[in-house]
């Protein structure tokens, strides 16, 4: 069999988790413990959407994939700008999963730090962003989050734990910071910053 970025695990997960929503939905008593849960397969039917909207097959979700971007000029696709190759994209060996990201600039940070960071895990990333268990003693584990359509940006927020593991991948993703803190805006949460100090909240 193929090995593929979702694991029988998290297959096991997200039967599970449907399962048990659809009955607290019909009983009318949403549980808070299932937010986790669904904001990492929020994050899986977004990456979908935009696989789909690039008119890749579900092969991107195979371990052994490669873009088949290296191969077509930008022009051949019909999707939004934002999620048109890079010049990088369009001459770097990467897995399809990186083109799904509505940021052309995180896209290219990711791949910099698999070209040139010896540190840097790729499949660390994606786990974090599909993982639907919290690391012991945290809230929350490093996310993304999305509250609409998959391609536009300023309906993705990233998470204080991302930003805490990932923020030299938010390098110049202005964009995603200021739709970041107008969803904490809405929440009457205070603004936060993709600096190096960015475990910190402005005061």
């Amino acid at each position: 069999m193929t090995d593929t970025l979702i694991t029988p695990e998290l297959e096991q997960v997200i039967r599970q988790f449907a399962d048990a929503a659809y009955i607290r939905y019909l009983q009318n008593a949403p549980l808070l413990s299932h937010l986790p849960t669904m904001i990492h397969l929020n994050i899986l039917n977004a990456l979908a959407g935009n696989a789909s909207v690039l008119g890749l097959s579900k092969s991107w979700l195979l371990c052994d994939s490669v873009s088949p971007l290296t191969q077509h000029r930008p022009l051949e696709l019909a999707c939004p700008r934002v999620l048109f190759p890079t010049v990088l994209q369009l001459t770097t060996s990467h897995h399809p999963w990186v083109d799904l990201f509505p940021l052309p600039q995180l896209r290219d940070n990711i791949l910099r730090a698999a070209l040139q960071d010896p540190h840097f895990d790729e499949d660390e990333l994606w786990f974090d962003l599909l993982e639907t268990k919290c690391a012991p003693g945290r809230a929350e584990s490093p996310s993304l989050l999305v509250w609409g359509e998959p391609w536009d940006i300023w309906k993705w927020e990233v998470n204080n734990e991302f930003l805490r593991k990932w923020s030299h991948l938010l390098d110049g993703c202005t964009t995603l910071l200021e739709s970041t803190n107008n969803w904490r805006r809405r929440r009457g949460e205070r603004p936060i910053s993709f600096s190096s100090n960015a475990t910190e909240s402005r005061r």
